[in-house]
């Protein structure tokens, strides 16, 4: 019978790797140690473009990306995204339909679109002075009461959400100011 492992045989790579880890010499040789560098260079460098060895414990993400040179900034135009749209300016309002009165009056026939907004004032102070009390200052669109105040005074405006061909009824004692604009 045959012994696997001659005591005074040739040396097998098993017996050479414990004898050298006895004596506290390395088994890799060279080319293992090499390999194990070139892994750990790679592996500390992976997911990061910056050039610089900065370990700062900032986020890499988070910096700042380098500014173009001064050629690439010549060449290349600014480029506009979806999310930053250019400013726009909100167009004037437009009068429809201004109108000064006292007591009851019904407006002309006017157009509007789908926003409109109706701004009013009132005051009846002149025409309450006998009683002292407040005045009623109400205005219909068609069927559709839009205000209905009783003070001695009052302003305000409200945006209303019909389209089409308006017509509004004021009822009041009070002296009042109406105005329509889109």
């Amino acid at each position: 019978m045959s012994n696997s492992c001659p005591k005074d045989g040739p040396e097998t790579a098993w017996q050479r790797s414990a004898e050298r880890k006895k004596e506290g010499r390395s088994t890799w040789g060279f080319g293992g140690l090499l390999a194990v560098v070139v892994i750990g260079a790679a592996v500390s460098g992976c997911g990061s473009d910056d050039k610089s060895d900065k370990s700062d414990g900032a986020d890499p993400a988070a910096s700042a990306p380098a500014s173009p040179s001064a050629k690439e900034s010549e060449e290349a135009p600014a480029a506009t995204t979806a999310a930053d749209p250019a400013p726009t300016q909100k167009a004037e309002p437009t009068t429809v339909l201004t109108l000064t009165g006292s007591g009851t009056k019904d407006t002309k026939a006017f157009k509007v679109g789908d926003e409109w907004t109706l701004s009013y004032t009132f005051d009846c102070t002149k025409a309450m002075a006998a009683v002292g009390g407040k005045g009623n200052f109400i205005v219909f669109d068609k069927e559709d009461k839009l205000v209905n105040e009783m003070d001695k005074t009052g302003k305000s405006s409200s945006t209303q959400h019909t389209s089409g061909n308006r017509r509004l009824q004021i009822i009041s004692e009070c002296d009042w100011t109406v105005k329509v604009t889109t």
